[in-house]
């Protein structure tokens, strides 16, 4: 079992459902799930619109590849297309941060939008 630490986060349409629905997808995959509540932050860059938030933690028996398969067809599943990146329009974008107790994305990881949900998921 591969412990992995994900940041989800949307800032287009409902914001809130889209991270929830992410949520609960998610939920269905993972054992031990842990979550941290919904939050909003500004876009990383200064512009656009702001983003809701969460950081999800568990434990998965598939390797990386599989998994990270299961997120980005999710992302497209809900209209995470090159066009609707071009807009700055993310429906949802979910990133594994942390595989298996490595930093796999350590900018993500350093950012505001990540460490309000992974401190309050280590709390």
């Amino acid at each position: 079992m591969k412990g992995v630490y994900l940041s989800l986060g949307s800032n287009f349409g409902d914001r809130k459902e889209n991270v929830e629905r992410a949520l609960f997808h998610i939920e269905e995959v993972l054992k031990d799930f842990k979550r941290s509540d919904i939050y909003e932050t500004k876009a990383v860059h200064g512009y656009g619109p702001a983003y809701f938030n969460a950081v999800v933690f568990g434990y998965t028996e598939w390797d990386y590849e599989r998994f990270n398969s299961f997120l980005k067809g999710y992302e497209r599943g809900c209209g995470r297309t090159p066009d609707a990146k071009t807009r700055n329009e993310v429906v949802i974008d979910i990133d594994i941060v942390v595989w298996n107790g490595e930093i796999v994305r350590p900018t993500d990881f350093s950012r505001e939008f990540f460490q309000i949900g992974y401190k309050k998921i280590k709390e």
